[in-house]
């Protein structure tokens, strides 16, 4: 590969990961639980949407061996589970609950896609501090899958392949 063609490259690189990250920054800043994250020209997420926390003392159930954490409900399934992040979709209310394992100064994202073209990012809680979750609105006839990746100033790594699709109205495998 020719010199300059590489200098360019990295050049080209090391800009769309600046604006990936000045974007990242903005969308965080003013990101919804609500809302879902869009995909940027080359299919890499702009950001993703920040979790909910749960706090002790939250309507959230807890089980008798979390005190000091929330969990999701008994009803929240599938689980998909990396060594740095556990998942799980609550399918009475289209809830994607997330909680990042490691505080490594990296933030875990579960992806979530549709079978109809839609993809949302939910971002776990800052420094692995619990639970939190994302609403989403999934039609009921469709079919979600999840992976997970890091998210650090913008850079992504640890990317997970997709888990099987999942009904949405169910919770059980398409």
């Amino acid at each position: 590969m020719p010199k300059t063609f590489r200098s360019a490259r990295r050049a080209l690189g090391a800009f769309a990961g600046a604006l990936l990250l000045v974007a990242g920054a903005a969308s965080l800043a003013s990101a919804a639980p609500t809302g879902s994250a869009s995909l940027s020209g080359d299919g890499t997420p702009k950001a993703p949407v920040a979790a909910t926390p749960i706090t002790p003392g939250s309507t959230a159930k807890a089980t008798s061996t979390m005190t000091t954490l929330a969990s999701p409900p008994a009803a929240c399934r599938p689980y998909v589970q990396s060594s740095y992040a556990i998942s799980c979709y609550e399918y009475n209310g289209d809830v994607q609950w997330i909680r990042d394992l490691d505080a490594n100064g990296w933030q875990a994202v579960v992806h979530v896609q549709t079978d109809y073209g839609k993809n949302r990012y939910c971002g776990a809680l800052p420094a692995a501090q619990g639970w939190g979750y994302c609403n989403y609105d999934h039609r009921e006839d469709s079919c979600v899958r999840f992976r997970f990746y890091e998210l650090k100033d913008g850079v992504t790594r640890n990317w997970t392949v997709f888990s099987p699709y999942y009904h949405a109205s169910t919770g059980t495998l398409c």
